[in-house]
């Protein structure tokens, strides 16, 4: 019996998330599914977004995030397109998001850019390496988006002599605790500046506040008991107005402090409700709760 009534729950949630992108679909203005673990999908505490959302932020000065790389993946014509954002962590290593390459099995799809700026002008500057392997977190869940965090191994070393190209800071132990709400960050990446929008051809940032993990998990509609939003993730934006925040594309990339090769990257870009609504801020990987992890990976 009990194996029958978790067939029907199944069943009946596929039967609802059906019914509601027929809905999206059937809307006069074109309305698009948030990008949320399926916890808080199936719990009804989301809505639909409508795609004219605009992203905050400005174009950066070339360059001048020398940590910043794009993961792009080769589509079938075999040209590559931004994927995801990602980090130096050193010559042979990148620091990513699980979900970005979770299910993938062919690796020669991925390119890794570093001294990227614009994705349709080529500078010189940038350094195109493969991926020869991965390693995602072994407890990573993709229902609840915990421990969304993976290591990229290059396929030859980048030349971090340049520039261009710098390792990001990892935040020491004792920043194990969340910042302090109202602590202004920085997200950067290509994606896009809408929410269902178009990729970004510059590398674009914007500044967002922390925000507590209390009042995060409540937007997401977790509690005490069944969190949504763990003590290893952390959150950002602007729950008055709205309007900032990261969005489809920017995936894998790094929530900062500092700037050029003193920056420090305290969260990996991971999940959110839509892109930049008041009442749902961003969700971050906590870096600083991986520290030991990526000391013992990326070996």
């Amino acid at each position: 019996v009990c194996s029958a009534d978790l067939l029907f729950q199944a069943k009946m949630k596929i039967v609802i998330l059906a019914a509601l992108f027929a809905c999206a679909m059937a809307m006069p203005k074109r309305m698009i599914m948030p990008r949320l673990p399926a916890s808080v999908i199936m719990k009804g505490k989301y809505q639909l977004i409508p795609e004219d959302r605009i992203v905050g932020g400005v174009i950066v000065e070339p360059n001048s995030l020398p940590f910043q790389v794009s993961l792009q993946r080769r589509g079938s014509t075999g040209t590559f397109s931004q994927s995801c954002g990602g980090s130096i962590l050193d010559e042979n290593v990148i620091l990513d998001a699980a979900h970005c390459v979770r299910g993938i099995t062919d690796l020669t799809i991925f390119r890794v850019v570093a001294g990227e700026h614009s994705l349709r002008n080529v500078s010189g500057l940038e350094q195109n390496r493969g991926v020869t392997r991965f390693v995602m977190h072994e407890n990573f869940r993709p229902s609840t988006f915990e421990n969304d965090i993976c290591l990229l191994f290059l396929d030859a070393p980048l030349d971090l002599s340049v520039p261009e190209a710098k390792p990001v800071l990892l935040p020491p132990p004792t920043s194990e605790l969340d910042p302090p709400a109202g602590t202004i960050v920085t997200v950067s990446g290509w994606g896009t500046t809408s929410s269902g929008g178009s990729i970004s051809d510059e590398l674009r940032s914007v500044d967002v506040p922390i925000v507590d993990d209390d009042t995060c998990n409540r937007a997401y509609g977790g509690t005490a008991a069944n969190p949504e939003v763990f003590p290893s993730m952390l959150c950002a934006g602007d729950t008055s107005n709205g309007g900032i925040d990261a969005c489809q594309g920017d995936s894998g990339g790094p929530l900062f402090t500092g700037t050029g090769a003193s920056a420090v990257q305290h969260g990996i870009v991971s999940f959110g409700q839509g892109c930049a609504l008041a009442a749902y801020p961003g969700v971050f990987t906590q870096v600083s709760y991986f520290l030991d992890w990526i000391a013992t990976n990326r070996l």
